[in-house]
Order: C-alpha cells, then structure tokens, then sequence
C-alpha cells in the first residue's frame, strides 16, 4: 500500500490494501496442552485463543478466522464446520 499527501495535509491510499493481520485456517480442531488447536491438511498447528461459547466439538473438520496473535496464535473471531 502506498500513501500520498495532498497540499490539504491528509493521506490517500493507493494500491492494494494490507493483509492486517487477518487469517483464515481450516482443520481437524484439536484439544493439546496449550488449549484448542487445529491441524491443517498441511501438518501446521494453530493455537486458538476463542471464547467458550464458540467452541465446537474437538475433531471436527472446521475453518476459524480471526487476528494473528503470536507465531502460531489465532485470536478467533469466527469459527465453524469446514
């Protein structure tokens, strides 16, 4: 992404916007020592930071979204059945 100036002393963005942080990952949803995890297709783990009333049942095939936290940490915004 790429910011201009004009005289008026704002910014108007130009190109493609960022990612922000935001991923999406689908896999079998785990329960390990550090809490709910998924395992993608991939072998990749995910932590997942989520609240108790979004939890589904552990091994099922579900995608979560949300905001990058750490390394391997997902703070989820939205989870469900793949």
């Amino acid at each position: 992404m790429y910011a201009t100036s004009s005289n008026v002393g704002d910014f108007d963005l130009v190109g493609p916007p960022l990612n922000r942080g935001r991923k999406r990952v689908t896999g079998t949803l785990e329960l390990g020592p550090r809490g709910l995890f998924i395992v993608t297709e991939a072998g990749d783990r995910w932590v997942l930071d989520l609240e108790e009333s979004l939890r589904p049942s552990v091994g099922q095939l579900v995608t979560a979204e949300g905001s990058l936290v750490g390394y391997d940490r997902l703070s989820v915004d939205w989870i469900g059945e793949a």
